[in-house]
Order: structure tokens, then C-alpha cells, then sequence
């Protein structure tokens, strides 16, 4: 339950700070003195959208703090566990900040959240019912959310939501697969004759440096031959001219002259070493001499593999020694597409799966949706007579969506309906219902689905609406009834409902330059004095302050 609330800075709240106790507590006020934005606070310190206009003029920013036992909640204390903001006293404080001009912060037990945690820890602490909720009921969502809550379908709803989502992602990727299947077979064709071709081709970075000056070689046989075996005849094979006989002849002359002049020695014996390298030039050269035979069909092979190389680089744009890195990329661009043929039969392999999960979840979800249906309406058609609508009945019809739809929700859309009088046909609440019928409908239905809730608190923000008189003092009446059983907040004009509060609060509007409402808590002769006020005109007479004792005694209080 709350057990108090303090609002600084919130719209026309300068500061208010309130303590709640079991039971029925109504809070009244005049017209327009801010009753209705408490509501609005605690909402938004529930996780409702704020944006920076509720902060109040002038202020920096506006703060929102409530505490909360929880001490009977063990859906709370297993949420708090779960994030590890466990209170020893089985206390949950929130609060949240708002500004201006930044985004909102969350806190629990003292902790920084997001606010979407604010929202989870909400669901377990209050239901909050405000002022226009009649004409939402209207709407065909808020019936099937209303439905779905009531049956606790919710998290059921969202995953299959996401299913739902997961299946229509699969459905156009599959789709787009295969409208690009022929593109996708041509382009894997061309693909597979480059990589065919290249391999072929087999090229070799090194492979190019090697024929390059091989054919430089083979081109030029003739010339390196002839070349080879003209230095040949002047090194060594020229009887008279050749460079070894002169070398020689020197060697052998330096030495007979180094006998009169021992300086020459040395020089001899280079010479003589000269003769020695000489000798391996010549083999080497006679080796290489040997070598030089023009083969034609050598050279054409090679010129061939040279124009071969070089047309490839041409074709694919580039140089002849990258040919086999491009290889290697075409080939992995073709194992990535083979892989990518098969994807159509993987997707439609999921999308079956997808269909089968979510024909399950669907399936258990109607299952419940039937049972909470003639759940709800029992119980809204029990609260009805005591709301003025003895021959109306309410009923709750699922119409089954189209085959193979699988839409967000389900398999069924949801349907409120009434059949206001016995000779009235049964229609949509928005074609059967007035005015005054629906809100004494969507209470009905407030109601009934308060005595099934779980949230140990209960808030109304004028949901009497349209009704007066009896009505007016029945619903007072289950209002309090239901107060003996957990926490119940109701915001009221109403004095017959008002009479029946365990506790009552007045909201005040002060004068002065600045604009501050004041919340003040009323013994009981302020009750007395309130309600005639609520029952009375301009002038408050003794027969409208018997009339409130009246009501205040015929509450029990």
C-alpha cells in the first residue's frame, strides 16, 4: 500500500506532501483546485510519459517521491530481489525527477533506473482509473488490453507480439529472396566462369618475375651465343691472342725477373692468380655457351603464357602478379553465395517454426481470453442492477481474425457489448451505450475487475461521473466495501460517495500572487462542513449541514 506521497514543483503544486492510511479515502475540492493533479503525479511517478512542461513555472525541476510497504507483495519483493533493491523494512521508495529541458530520472530504494523499471514496480503497487477512462473504453485496443489484463495475458500478448513481428520480418525476407532468385543464379553463374577461368589459368605471383627473364634469355639466344663463344676465342681459345696465353707469359716472365729484382715476385703471383680466375670464368662461360640453343617452340610457349597473363590482368582490371589474390576473392565470393542459395529453404524452414510457435502461444492465449470473457461479464452484469441498469446486459464477444493471419494480438479481436433493454438488440458499446450508461458501465467494469486485482491500491480520480442519488451513494458504498479489503483512493464531487470514506482529505487553492494548493486532512466536523458544501449552493444552510450529518451517519461513520 502508499503510505505517503510528496509532490514539489508539479504544474500548479508548489509543495504537498500527504500520508495515506488502509481503507476508503476520498479527497474533494472545488472545481479546478487540483485535485485531479495528484492523481496525475502519482501516475507519473508510476512510469507515465512526463515531459517537461508538467514542471512548474518557474522551477528548475520537479520531484515526485512515495513510499510503499510491501511487506504482502511477494510479486514486489521478488521483482526488488531480482534487481537487487531489497529494503530490510519491506519498504519501496520512488521517486522521479523531471525537468525542463532533459530527460526525466528514476530511482528506487535510493538506486538510479531507468523508467521502465519505474513501470514494472508500478503494476504490482496501484492500479490507477482516471476521469475519461468511459470514453476510452470505447476503444477496441483498450477492450482487448482490459481483457487481457484482467485474464494476466499481458506478458502472453507482447510475446507473441514479438512473434508476430519476427514472423512478418522472415515472411519479406523470404519474399525478397525469391524474387531475386534468377538474378541471383545469373550472377553466380558469372561468378563460377571467373573462378573456373582464373583456376585454369593458375597463376603464381612469382611465376611472372621467372618467364619475364626467361623469355628476356630465350629472345635474345642467338646474340648471348654467339656473344659467349666470341670471348671464349679471345680468352683462351685464340692461339697467339688469347688472354690466358698472354697472362701466362706474364706470370712466367715476372717470375724470371723477380730473381734479379725480388719487388716482382708478388706481382708474379697475381698474375699468376689472375690466370686461375681466369680458367673459372672461361668453364663458366663455356657452361653457360652450351646453354645457348635456340628453342623456338620454348619461346612461342612462353610468349603465349606472357599474353596470357597480362589479358587476364586486362580483364580484371588487375596487375598480372595480383591475378591470384583475385582468384582467391572470386572463390570466396562463390562460397558465400552457394551459401547464400540455400537461405530461401533455411528461411522457410524458420518461417514454419516461427508459424508453429506462434499458432501455439495463440492458440493458449484464446484458450484464456474465452474463459476471462464470461469471467468479466459475469461479473460486470452483477454490478449493474445496484448501478441503475436492472435490465441492461453486458457481454464480451471475440470475433476470430482471418485465417492465417497471425496478427499482433492473437487470434481474435475483442468486443464490449450491451444489450441496454430486453427489447433492444445487443450492439458495441459505442452504438448501445448513452452518456450516463457508459460511465456507470466502465465503473461497473472498474469495479469488477478491482475485487479480482491484486495491486494492493486502488486509485479513482472521479470516475462517478454521470451518476447521482442512490447510484451515487451505492457506489460509495462498494467503494468502501472494497476499502475493507485493501487501499482505495477516490477523487470525488460526489457527497454521497465522499460520506463513505474512512479518511478524507480536502485540496485547497490559496490566494495570493503566487498560485500553491494546500492539502489538508478533515476531522470530523470538517467532514460535516465539506460536504455541505459539496451538497449545498452560494449559501450553505442548516438543512444542507443536516443532510451531510445525515449521509456521514447512514455511512456508519
Amino acid at each position: 500500500m502508499i503510505n505517503w506521497l510528496d509532490v514539489r514543483n508539479f504544474v500548479v503544486i508548489k509543495q504537498v506532501q500527504m500520508t495515506f492510511e488502509c481503507g476508503l479515502t476520498v479527497v474533494t475540492g472545488e472545481t479546478g483546485a487540483g485535485k485531479s493533479v495528484l492523481v496525475d503525479a502519482l501516475a507519473v511517478l508510476l512510469g507515465d510519459r512526463a515531459s517537461g512542461d508538467i514542471v512548474r513555472s518557474g522551477s528548475k525541476r520537479c520531484e515526485i517521491q512515495a513510499g510503499f510497504d510491501v511487506s504482502n507483495l511477494p510479486d514486489a519483493g521478488e521483482w526488488l530481489a531480482t534487481m537487487d533493491m531489497v529494503d530490510d523494512e519491506n519498504h519501496c521508495i520512488l521517486r522521479r525527477v523531471i525537468y525542463p529541458d532533459k530527460p526525466s530520472r528514476g530511482f528506487i530504494n535510493g538506486q538510479p533506473v531507468p523508467i521502465q523499471s519505474l513501470r514494472e514496480i508500478g503494476v504490482f503497487l496501484a492500479d490507477i482509473h482516471g476521469q475519461h477512462e468511459h470514453h476510452l473504453l470505447l476503444k477496441k485496443q483498450v477492450q482487448r488490453e482490459l481483457l487481457d489484463t484482467t485474464g494476466g495475458l499481458a506478458e502472453q500478448v507482447q510475446a507473441l507480439g514479438r512473434r508476430a513481428s519476427d514472423l512478418q520480418n522472415v515472411a519479406a525476407i523470404l519474399s525478397e529472396a525469391q524474387s531475386k532468385a534468377h538474378e541471383h543464379h545469373q550472377h553466380e553463374a558469372f561468378l563460377r566462369h571467373q573462378v573456373q577461368e582464373l583456376t585454369q589459368l593458375d597463376p603464381d605471383p612469382d611465376e611472372l618475375v621467372n618467364i619475364t627473364e626467361k623469355h628476356g634469355r630465350l629472345a635474345h639466344t642467338r646474340e648471348l651465343g654467339e656473344g659467349a663463344w666470341q670471348l671464349l676465342q679471345e680468352l683462351e681459345e685464340a692461339e697467339e691472342l688469347s688472354v690466358s696465353i698472354t697472362l701466362a707469359r706474364a706470370a712466367a716472365r715476372l717470375k724470371e725477373l723477380s730473381a734479379f729484382d725480388p719487388r716482382l715476385a708478388p706481382l708474379a703471383e697475381q698474375t699468376d692468380s689472375l690466370g686461375v680466375q681466369l680458367a673459372e670464368t672461361v668453364a663458366d662461360l663455356k657452361r653457360f655457351h652450351d646453354g645457348y640453343e635456340l628453342d623456338p617452340g620454348e619461346l612461342e610457349q612462353i610468349d603465349q603464357r606472357l599474353a596470357a597473363l597480362h589479358d587476364a590482368a586486362r580483364k580484371y582490371q588487375v596487375a598480372p602478379q595480383d591475378l591470384k589474390a583475385q582468384l582467391k576473392t572470386l572463390s570466396q565470393d562463390l562460397a558465400e553465395l552457394d551459401l547464400g542459395r540455400n537461405n530461401p529453404q533455411a528461411l522457410e524452414k524458420q518461417l514454419a517454426e516461427l508459424k508453429t510457435d506462434y499458432d501455439k502461444r495463440a492458440t493458449a492465449i484464446s484458450k484464456t481470453r474465452r474463459q476471462t470473457a464470461v469471467n468479466l461479464a459475469s461479473a460486470v452484469n452483477k454490478q449493474l442492477p445496484a448501478l441503475g441498469l436492472e435490465s441492461a446486459v453486458f457481454s464480451v464477444t471475440l470475433h476470430d481474425e482471418p485465417t492465417g493471419k497471425r496478427g499482433q494480438h492473437g487470434n481474435e479481436s475483442v468486443q464490449f457489448e450491451l444489450q441496454a433493454a430486453p427489447d433492444l438488440a445487443v450492439a458495441s458499446l459505442e452504438r448501445a451505450a448513452s452518456g450516463g450508461e457508459l460511465s456507470r458501465i466502465s465503473l461497473a467494469i472498474q469495479l469488477a475487475v478491482a475485487e479480482d486485482s491484486s495491486a494492493p491500491s486502488c486509485i479513482y480520480d472521479e470516475v462517478d461521473i454521470g451518476i447521482g442519488g442512490r447510484v451515487a451513494e451505492i457506489v460509495g458504498q462498494k467503494l468502501r466495501s472494497l476499502g475493507e479489503h485493501r487501499q482505495v483512493l477516490c477523487i470525488t464531487h460526489l457527497p454521497q460517495v465522499a460520506a463513505q470514506g474512512h479518511h478524507h482529505l480536502k485540496v485547497t487553492r490559496l490566494s495570493g500572487d503566487e498560485t500553491e494548493v494546500e492539502l489538508s486532512k478533515l476531522d470530523e466536523a470538517g467532514r460535516s462542513e465539506e460536504l455541505a458544501r459539496m451538497l449545498g449552493g452560494v449559501e450553505i444552510t442548516a438543512k444542507t449541514r443536516a443532510h451531510a450529518e445525515e449521509l456521514l451517519f447512514r455511512a456508519g461513520v
